[in-house]
């Protein structure tokens, strides 16, 4: 089932967050859907939809945490996991 990945950053700007996708190549994230990327005065907000929970986890632990190491980052976001109840819009090809 798919899900909805929120995450809140404080601290992590556009400067940041282009650092940290240079790192990780989110494009090419396994069972990743949509990635949408916004910034508020405390920082980086990360809304996405990915393929399962399995997905998520791997793409921690293999990308984001070894990059935000590399990069010295010494905050960590607050995340929040939902399961989805639909997902619909002209851009979106996936099954509900």
């Amino acid at each position: 089932m798919p899900i909805v990945w929120l995450l809140e950053w404080d601290g992590i700007g556009p400067v940041e967050y282009e650092k940290l996708r240079g790192e990780i190549g989110w494009e090419n994230a396994d069972g990743l859907h949509l990635h949408i990327v916004a910034f508020n005065q405390k920082g980086l907000v990360l809304s996405e939809v990915w393929e399962s929970p399995d997905h998520v986890q791997p793409f921690m632990d293999d990308l984001l945490l070894p990059a935000v190491a590399k990069l010295g980052i010494s905050t960590m976001p607050r995340v929040d996991l939902y399961e989805t109840y639909a997902i619909r819009g002209p851009a979106y090809s996936g099954a509900d």
